[in-house]
């Protein structure tokens, strides 16, 4: 009897960031693997399980966004620690309710302003793009095929 695996928009994700990782350069990506890196580097940012200090600071106590230690988390997940990610990280940092004012204030400390849209921008189509429940894209598939 075959296994029966279920694949959920977390592990399309994950998927497609490993695929990017292998890939040896960043530079020269196209916009729209560009944005997945920077959904990746927000995920292994915020996620328990890569970036535990920044994760705890942005459950209880957002006077410590500035810190060193949140700020040396920022720049190992955005060097290497996205290529990591998996869809459990994922799935946590969408359901661990980052408020705007909470992500705001992260991206004000560590993150360069130059690319302060980007990064805003990636957040917020993540959020929406998980918003919908995977059954969604199944009934999306069906209509099509009909």
């Amino acid at each position: 009897m075959p296994l029966k695996h279920n694949v959920t928009k977390y592990d399309v994700l994950a998927t497609r960031i490993r695929k990017i990782a292998l890939k040896n350069g960043t530079s020269d990506l196209p916009r729209d693997e560009k944005r997945a890196v920077i959904m990746a580097i927000l995920v292994a940012s915020f996620s328990s399980g890569l970036s535990w200090k920044t994760h705890n600071v942005l459950m209880e106590n957002l006077s410590n966004m500035h810190s060193e230690e949140i700020k040396e988390e920022y720049r190992q997940a955005k060097t290497s620690r996205w290529k990591s990610i998996s869809s459990a990280d994922i799935c946590e940092v969408l359901n661990m309710g980052v408020s705007n004012a909470a992500f705001s204030s992260w991206l004000f400390f560590n993150v360069d302003n130059a690319v302060h849209s980007s990064y805003k921008a990636a957040w917020d189509e993540l959020q929406h793009e998980f918003i919908e429940a995977c059954d969604d894209i199944e009934l999306a598939g069906e209509r099509v095929v009909k």
